[in-house]
């Protein structure tokens, strides 16, 4: 089963670039909007894949010195992006909802914090908290609000399942950190484990 589209690079970089186009070219409304669905369609078939894309395109300017996209795309995963915002329906929306921004947030502190020991233990623990309550939100959601998100309940669950195997890999990319010390893997990691959070999220958004 393929889950909806969530990706940072794809939602917040690719699709404003768009509408900047379809904005001052009106006449190509329609085209972007055909690359778009375009675009969502190979990402939610193959997850990553519009990274990779914008990785490709600026190449160049990071052999040159410049931020790598990862780590670029980390740090501003925290914003607000429409297609992951779900309506305050219930008690257990709004909870959900807080929950998956104090993790994103939580997450784009890691390039900030990674190279203080002593503050990125704790901030490991801050996240490991944040997971928790997470699938706890996720799950009073499941059992609370089960009429509103019934026709995506089987999805939901199959959502929280990439989620759950993204926090242990996360978990498991962490460990390896401390082994061999390389942050890119780190930062890919927890750009993942957002990814994951804005798939459930957007597959909650769709039921209601």
């Amino acid at each position: 089963m393929t889950g909806p589209a969530a990706s940072i690079a794809l939602h917040a970089l690719l699709f404003p670039s768009l509408a900047q186009v379809s904005e001052k070219n009106p006449d190509m409304e329609a085209t972007v909007e055909t690359i778009k669905h375009a675009l969502e369609k190979a990402e939610a078939s193959n997850p990553g894949l519009s990274h990779d894309f914008v990785d490709l395109i600026l190449e160049k300017t990071q052999s040159k010195g410049g931020q790598d996209l990862t780590e670029k795309l980390l740090r501003e995963a925290h914003r607000d992006v429409q297609l992951y915002s779900i309506d305050d329906k219930t008690p257990e929306l709004t909870d959900l909802s807080n929950k998956a921004k104090a993790l994103k947030r939580i997450l784009s502190t890691i390039p900030d914090e990674v190279q203080n020991r002593t503050r990125f233990l704790g901030i490991i623990r801050k996240i490991a908290e944040s997971i928790k309550d997470m699938l706890d939100a996720v799950n009073a959601v499941a059992t609370n609000n089960a009429d509103l998100i019934a026709p995506k309940a089987e999805e939901l669950q199959q959502q929280r399942k990439m989620f759950v195997r993204g926090s242990k890999r996360f978990s498991d990319t962490l460990k390896q950190y401390f082994t061999d010390n390389k942050v890119h893997n780190l930062f890919r990691s927890a750009h993942r484990l957002i990814n994951e959070t804005n798939s459930l999220m957007r597959t909650v958004k769709s039921a209601l």
